[in-house]
């Protein structure tokens, strides 16, 4: 279908207008020094989902799936069919991360999900300067969401997640060490736009919205409201028609498609350098799926092959499963692997 050039002009209006709107929101945090880890929520801040992983972290406007709960609420409402998804993932320093959601559609306007995600360090020796207290403590970190995501309206898309963290830190001692914990309750909101463009789309969220500051032990922990922007481009590549199959008078099978995704996201937040992410998705027609991605490590000066990441997976009508690798320089690697189900 041809859109007329004022009519592109228009929409191209309302992303900006929209974006604008969502930066109002993240202007009032107050400035401060911040630095990686500095706020503590862990599980907030890692993503969900080995596909998005691989692709860089790209996936704010790529939300079609489940993972959409964490990347993108609005995405929910793309889903035709119910859909879960389990994740684990093997962290820096021995720590696990785990990850379950589920989401369906409830009509044409309204498809819900939920989800569970839990960062759990094991245990490490702990010692202070009292042989009475020498032990071991583990940390915890575990976030709920609810979501809901809508249907499209003159292809928008508009969805919310309410999150509750808990941090946890436990501690088995010779003597009895009090355990902390601390609770954060937020949400965030995000907006989903089907371009004037077949197979182009953009998506923003604002996560952590309604947090408030917080105290671990007497030490300040700030809640940092981010911004996330991005955009991806869907191709569908068509395979040839097999021409043996007409020479020989037989009606040619309906050709199939292989699918490219290109992505890119803008994460940012007040006091914090900005993040550029670029990905990549190429799903064969044979199901298997290939996926490369850049990320800008919020300002860290890892050398470039560090900042690459890379995966892969096979995809069939009921089932995917898909694996990423994500380096960290020095500090390490990372693996995930998912498995998603449609019922």
């Amino acid at each position: 279908m041809k859109y007329k050039r004022s009519n592109f002009k228009r929409h191209i209006k309302l992303i900006l207008i929209v974006t604008i709107l969502i930066i109002v929101n993240i202007v009032d945090v107050k400035a401060v020094n911040l630095n990686v880890g500095r706020d503590g929520w862990a599980a907030l801040k890692i993503g969900v989902g080995a596909r998005a992983s691989a692709m860089g972290d790209t996936f704010v406007a790529v939300a079609d799936d489940v993972n959409s709960i964490y990347w993108n609420p609005s995405g929910l409402g793309r889903l035709a069919r119910p859909q879960f998804s389990a994740m684990h993932s093997e962290w820096l320093a021995g720590i696990r991360y785990e990850w379950i959601g589920f989401a369906q559609s409830f009509g044409k306007w309204l498809t819900l999900g939920s989800d569970i995600s839990y960062v759990w360090t094991g245990e490490i020796p702990h010692t202070i300067n009292s042989d009475q207290h020498n032990g071991f403590f583990d940390y915890n970190n575990t976030v709920v969401r609810v979501a809901a995501g809508s249907g499209a309206y003159k292809g928008i898309r508009i969805g919310a997640a309410y999150q509750v963290a808990q941090k946890n830190v436990n501690f088995v001692a010779n003597k009895p060490i009090s355990n902390m914990k601390v609770q954060l309750n937020s949400m965030n909101i995000g907006i989903f736009y089907q371009l004037p463009v077949e197979g182009l789309h953009f998506g923003a969220i604002l996560k952590n919205v309604g947090g408030r500051p917080q105290k671990f032990d007497l030490d300040p922990m700030p809640v940092i409201r981010y911004l996330r922007i991005g955009i991806a481009y869907t191709i569908s590549i068509q395979t040839p028609v097999d021409i043996s199959q007409l020479q020989e008078g037989q009606p040619p099978t309906q050709p199939k498609e292989n699918k490219l995704i290109l992505a890119a996201d803008v994460n940012s937040a007040r006091g914090w350098p900005t993040d550029l992410h670029l990905g990549l998705e190429y799903v064969f027609q044979n199901g298997l799926v290939l996926r490369g991605g850049y990320q800008s490590r919020n300002g860290n000066e890892f050398e470039f092959l560090s900042k690459l990441s890379g995966g892969f997976g096979y995809a069939t009508t009921t089932y995917r499963i898909d694996y990423a690798f994500v380096p960290f320089g020095d500090l390490g690697q990372t693996h995930r692997i998912s498995f998603t189900l449609d019922f």
